[in-house]
């Protein structure tokens, strides 16, 4: 996947509380909740192609080229979650 992709998939969830997925080759499924205190607050792809996530109190960075498919969970309390 490219970064600009997952750039188009994650800017909406700016903002929004919920879960989102990522299924990662040779790893598998990454996820991370954003909820009241900790909102996602930018993505961005770095200079080197890198994925750069952003939250009020942490930040994560992910390769692109390893992401095969992104989910969002809205809805966090109702579900016990997104599988991949």
């Amino acid at each position: 996947m490219t970064g600009e992709a997952i750039c188009d998939l994650l800017n909406p969830l700016i903002g929004k509380s919920g879960t989102i997925f990522m299924m990662v080759s040779r790893i598998g499924q990454v996820g991370f909740a954003t909820n009241e205190n900790r909102k996602l607050t930018s993505v961005a792809v770095r200079p080197d192609g890198l994925i750069r996530l952003e939250r009020e109190a942490s930040w994560t960075v992910i390769d692109p080229a390893e992401v095969v498919a992104v989910a969002w969970n809205g809805d966090p309390e109702e579900s016990a979650g997104q599988f991949l």
